[in-house]
């Protein structure tokens, strides 16, 4: 074994380079790694280039859309969905007429329409009227508060609220029910007079059998007028079938 003399390990120490230009010493005495690295280069510019054209391949039904589409639009026509040229597989609108359309349930037209309509259903009663008094009552606010104190949409007081085991009197279905309930009660109590059980939902069943029929307040009278006008309105605007 040869050993190297003590001024020629000193020449090859002094030809390193220094801490900066380490890596760029290593390419010039590494040919492989230089390689290596310009191979790599190459290769992700390939990848590169072959992604691109992979994007920009379009299929022939789609070009041939965009054409058409693009060919009517430069015609001069305006770029809006219904005046863009239609699709031959969907049917025509005469072709629809004896479609069958189920519907799974009956639409919510109004507010507390299913409400409404369940609580007429349990009681008896018309679900127009019904909407007829809420009407006149409320306006449809489930917080409606009178001077009173009549509350919800049915505005009932707190003791008749109370006599019907009302928890929470601004709930809409508590208080839909219970309104349907009483007035329910009042028309039973006058053999079905619409106008003397709404008076005695106004103004209390003691004040129209005092004054035998709607009392004279005018307060009561307006109110009733008001009812069985929109209770009217409803029913003419209500469809036949």
């Amino acid at each position: 074994m040869r050993w190297m003399s003590a001024e020629r390990a000193k020449t090859d120490v002094m030809a390193l380079p220094k801490e900066g230009n380490f890596m760029a010493y290593l390419e010039e005495n590494c040919p492989k790694r230089k390689l290596v690295r310009k191979s790599m280069g190459w290769l992700f510019a390939l990848l590169l280039g072959l992604l691109v054209c992979i994007a920009d391949i379009r299929l022939p039904a789609e070009t041939e859309k965009g054409e058409a589409r693009l060919a009517y639009l430069v015609a001069g026509n305006a770029a809006f969905p219904d005046s863009l040229p239609s699709n031959p597989d969907e049917p025509d609108v005469d072709d629809l007429s004896d479609a069958l359309f189920v519907p799974t349930r009956e639409p919510e037209l109004l507010p507390f329409d299913r409400i409404i309509h369940e609580a007429a259903g349990r009681h008896h009663l018309d679900a127009d009227l019904i909407l007829a008094v809420i009407m006149a009552e409320s306006q449809f606010n489930p917080y409606a508060k009178s001077k009173k104190g009549a509350r919800g949409l049915m505005q009932l007081m707190p003791v008749t609220a109370n006599a019907l085991e009302v928890a929470n009197i601004y709930c809409p279905e508590e208080n839909v029910d219970a309104g349907v309930r009483h007035l329910r009660w009042l028309l039973d109590r006058f053999d079905g007079d619409l106008s003397m059980a709404l008076a005695a939902y106004n103004a209390g069943m003691q004040n129209v059998l005092r004054h035998d029929g709607v009392p004279p307040y005018a307060e009561t009278r307006a109110y009733v007028r008001r009812v069985l006008e929109n209770y009217a309105a409803i029913k003419d605007e209500s469809p036949e079938f």
